[in-house]
Formats: structure tokens, C-alpha cells, sequence
């Protein structure tokens, strides 16, 4: 297994399916998370430059269920605001005896760091809008834990696709496994990088691409990275690409609903985030055993 988790790319199949299969063992029979003081000696830096609830939270409570010392960075009340670089911030925290950095960045810099910073272990929490590993397991986990596994699957991914981390390395774990068909839909100007692709394809007609799906992921749309006015119909918006009862009714009876958070009910209704095919809320707990099993292979490696 490599030094740092920069990409899903830099696990195998195997390694995948090994850190899914691993996490298990941070549940107990009830559904509680197992508190392991495995790592007392080991000191986790969160340092998220863009706002996050779930993923921080997440790895906070995963390092601390493991015994870490954790340092939650305020990038607000740093050094950053008087112009020191990220580099010269995660080289502070190096050499003050941190092992482990969670880096979320707006800015495609962290592959970059590990190389200049080789005494560091580095996870990556969200890197723009390039990827986001974690949420890739911790999506392939949910899928694994309904389905038991990929084979045959019809998958949908509606939304805001060319702006999403969350796609972006969902595609790339999913692409080591035998799915059925890929199916990206969406409106034309988020979907520019779905529309022709090698694996999976696009059907702007969201009923035709619900047709039959085992999995629907639903994603927000992310005004905050579009460089002008989206000058959107939200109302028409909602009538083509919000996931609702109705359109619901068009996937498998047992299709599963999921969403990496936050929701904003644009994307998707209330009666179907809160519907029995819904698993976003687990999709919640299951970050936190997937972290925690991140967390424990890098800081044994």
C-alpha cells in the first residue's frame, strides 16, 4: 500500500476491498463504533481550508475512537492570514511531531506537499473539485453492504457532476469492478466532462436514465465553484433533475438512494431522502468506519 492516500488510484482492487472489509471491525454487534486506544502515540492534524461538516467531523471522531492526539486547525485564526503558505504551515506542524495530515484544499496542491514533505503522512479530505478518496470507500461500502457486490449493477449519478470530487473518484473505484452499465444525467452545462466518456454514459432525460438503476447518487448543485451566473431556473431545474417519488418509481423497487451531503432538497425531496430506499444516513456512520480503517493502515505503514 503507498505512503499516502492522495487518489483512489493509488489502491488496488484488492487494497479497496480490503480497507471496506476492514472497517468492519470498527462496528460492534449493535452498531456502535468499537473505541480501540490502538494509537496513543500518534498525533492527527486536521487542517481543512474549505467548510466541512461531515468528513472533518468524521475523522475527528475516527482518530479520536482510536486513541490519536487530534489537532483540529483553525485556518481562520492561523498563520495563512498573514500570508504564510500551506507548505509552511504543515512543515510547522511536521516538525513540531505530527504524523498524520487530513488536507482539505480548494486547490490541487496536495500531491505536491507529500513530495516536498516525505516525513509526513498525508490523507486527502477534498481536493477542489478533482477527488475525494475517502468518500469514494466510504460510498463503496453503503453499495457493498446492500448489494454485497458490484456485479451486474445499473448505476445513476444525477446532479452537479462536473464540479463533483465525489464523482470524480467514485468513477475511479468503481471502474476496478465488473458494474452492469454507468449512467451520468444531469443538466447539459454540469455534465460537460460525462457527456463522452469511456466508462459510463450520459442520458439527459432523467426518467430514461432511472430506468431499472440498482443505485441512485444524487449531488447538489455547487453554485460556489462556478466562475458566473448559472442564470438557473430553479423550478424547471427541479422538474428535470430532482429526484422525486415519481421518478423514483422509475429505478428498481430495492434501488438505494444516496447523497454525500449536505443535502439542500433541490437535488432530491424530502419523502425520498426520508423513504425506505434512502441509505444516506448511513452513508454518515459509514465515513467514520471507513476513516477509521484509512486512519489505521497509514499510521501503521
Amino acid at each position: 500500500m503507498a505512503k499516502n492516500l492522495l487518489s483512489i488510484n493509488d489502491l488496488t482492487k484488492k487494497e479497496i476491498l480490503d480497507l471496506i472489509n476492514f472497517s468492519n471491525n470498527f462496528i460492534d454487534e449493535e452498531g456502535n463504533f468499537r473505541k480501540e486506544d490502538l494509537f496513543p502515540d500518534k498525533t492527527v492534524a486536521n487542517i481543512f481550508c474549505e467548510p466541512s461538516t461531515r468528513t472533518k467531523m468524521s475523522f475527528a471522531v475516527a482518530a479520536s475512537n482510536l486513541g490519536c492526539d487530534i489537532l483540529d486547525f483553525n485556518i481562520d485564526s492561523s498563520s495563512v492570514q498573514k500570508g504564510e503558505s500551506i507548505y509552511e504551515t504543515i512543515d510547522a506542524l511536521n516538525l513540531m511531531g505530527v504524523d498524520l495530515c487530513v488536507l482539505r484544499h480548494p486547490d490541487s496542491v496536495i500531491r505536491e506537499l507529500a513530495q516536498q514533505l516525505p516525513n509526513m503522512v498525508f490523507i486527502n479530505a477534498g481536493e477542489g473539485s478533482i477527488s475525494h478518496p475517502t468518500q469514494a470507500l466510504l460510498d463503496m461500502k453503503t453499495i457493498i453492504n446492500h448489494k454485497s457486490n458490484f456485479d451486474g449493477l445499473k448505476i445513476v449519478i444525477v446532479g452537479d457532476l462536473d464540479h463533483s470530487r465525489v464523482t470524480s473518484s467514485f468513477v475511479e473505484g468503481i471502474a476496478n469492478f465488473d458494474i452492469e452499465e454507468l449512467v451520468f444525467c444531469g443538466h447539459p452545462e454540469m455534465c460537460n466532462k460525462y457527456m463522452n466518456t469511456d466508462f459510463g454514459t450520459y442520458e439527459p432525460d432523467m426518467e430514461k436514465a432511472l430506468k431499472d438503476a440498482d443505485v441512485v447518487m444524487t449531488l447538489r448543485i455547487q453554485y460556489e465553484r462556478f466562475e458566473k451566473d448559472l442564470n438557473l431556473d430553479l423550478e424547471s431545474y427541479k422538474n428535470a433533475y430532482q429526484l422525486s417519488s415519481e421518478k423514483l418509481g422509475f429505478a428498481k423497487s430495492d434501488a438505494i438512494i444516496m447523497h454525500p451531503g449536505p443535502v439542500n432538497y433541490v437535488e432530491i425531496t424530502e419523502a425520498v431522502y426520508d423513504s425506505e430506499n434512502s441509505v444516506i444516513r448511513e452513508q454518515i456512520a459509514n465515513g467514520v468506519a471507513i476513516r477509521m480503517a484509512v486512519l489505521s493502515r497509514f499510521l501503521s505503514s
